[in-house]
């Protein structure tokens, strides 16, 4: 009995208390241009979203079902929550989601902001190669040329092609914890 309790609470302790970190963009209607925007307005329910990572899931659309804008403002923040496919997930980040294409080669970049200094801004590569940095001008807009020079497998002329909106989640919402994860939170903080 004893083997099959301390098997039990190892199970526990293992699983996670929320999915994994994951970035979603919003899929633009079909009349956006597409553009720089520091806040971001809530789309209404039914909105799609287009998951960019994990990348085990990469490039899977799934549905907004509901989603709470705790202060009101009509923007998404930090700290409020969104549902996708009926799953609460807590935003931890805002912002937009910008593709560039190499002007010569056509390979594709998707990057996103992460820190302005002056006249060049560091945007982190969400894919190819995740977790690079790259420098860029602080604004952009559709249609801009911009010159990436370090590192070096991304330098060249790259084209502005497009600008989505970005969110930032942990997988699941501490606002709306279930028994379940209130029973792995009890046994994991045992230790």
């Amino acid at each position: 009995m004893r083997a099959i309790v301390i098997t039990f609470v190892v199970a526990l302790i293992a699983l996670p208390a929320s999915a994994e970190f994951e970035i979603w963009e919003r899929v633009p209607d079909a009349d956006e241009s597409g553009g720089f925007r520091s806040n971001i307005p809530w789309a209404p329910d039914g909105t799609q979203w287009h998951n960019l990572r994990p990348p085990e899931i990469a490039c899977t659309v799934s549905t907004q079902t509901d989603h709470d804008d705790t202060n009101g403002d009509g923007f998404i923040d930090v700290c409020e929550n969104v549902q996708i496919d009926g799953v609460w997930k807590h935003i931890e980040w805002a912002g937009p989601t910008i593709y560039l294409y190499n002007v010569v080669t056509r390979d594709e970049l998707i990057v996103e902001p992460v820190g302005l200094d002056g006249e060049r801004a560091e945007y982190h590569v969400v894919s190819p190669l995740y977790c690079a940095i790259v420098e860029l001008p602080p604004t952009l807009q559709v249609c801009d040329i911009v010159t990436i020079l370090n590192p070096p497998e991304f330098e060249g002329e790259w084209h502005v092609e497009e600008i989505r909106d970005n969110i930032h989640t942990n997988g699941g919402s501490p606002v709306y914890e279930d028994t379940w994860g209130k029973i792995k939170s009890f046994f994991r903080n045992l230790w």
